[in-house]
């Protein structure tokens, strides 16, 4: 589905379920706030969930760093949204080695930077988020290393062309669709729709997209 689908879609039940219908912009931001409550489902079990790494494969993401000599990092990607791994890399010989950065609450930074059990080294360093997008590694040291997190998804932009001073034709060129994988569509559009209070299951949707398949569904353009 695209968004000239996903819109469709979306009017067809908010006319069934209350008679109305919405605006392309209220459209929008009923499509956003369905996706952003997506992601907030699945998140939390990404590091325990194989479902949700691969749900949330859309919007993993890579910053290869070389980090100033105080050992700060700022990812520079303006859609960052969570971390989700930061290491460093270094050479021994012809070896390269990497290690995970362990980022510690301000509490404990004393105490390990005071260890002689576990010391803080430019090999095994330790880490804290300083600001959003920023953290900062002890020693003080230039490193290089990679930051993995997911990126916010980008908000559907729906694209179209206005015939006749009232009549709205998609345009797929000045659209901006949604990351998701097809297969996880349903539950963008489930949570979208529940966000203004009418609640149906995946097999409504089915249903839906079956009897559009077959063209016995004629649709109205009235976003």
């Amino acid at each position: 589905m695209n968004l000239e689908d996903i819109f469709a879609l979306l009017n067809f039940y908010i006319n069934k379920f209350t008679g109305g219908w919405y605006t392309v912009s209220e459209l929008e931001g009923i499509l956003d706030a369905g996706q952003m409550g997506v992601y907030s489902d699945y998140k939390p079990k990404y590091a325990t969930s194989q479902l949700a790494k691969e749900i949330l494969i859309p919007f993993k993401q890579t910053y290869n760093f070389t980090s100033l000599v105080s050992g700060y990092i700022i990812v520079p990607d303006s859609n960052y949204l969570d971390l989700l791994d930061i290491q460093i890399y270094f050479q021994i010989s012809d070896r390269r080695i990497y290690y995970p950065i362990k980022l510690l609450n301000e509490d404990e930074r004393a105490d390990r930077l005071n260890s002689q059990i576990d010391p803080v080294t430019v090999t095994s360093p330790i880490g804290e988020q300083t600001a959003e997008k920023t953290f900062r590694l002890y020693p003080a040291s230039a490193y290089n290393g990679n930051v993995t997190y997911l990126t916010r998804p980008v908000k559907p932009v729906f694209g179209y062309n206005v015939i006749s001073g009232r009549v709205i034709v998609y345009n797929p060129n000045t659209s901006t669709q949604l990351q998701w994988r097809q297969s996880e569509l349903s539950l963008v559009i489930i949570k979208s729709l529940s966000g203004i209070g009418i609640n149906i299951g995946s097999e409504a949707i089915q249903g839906w997209a079956q009897v559009k398949s077959d063209a016995n569904y004629q649709n109205i353009n009235r976003l």
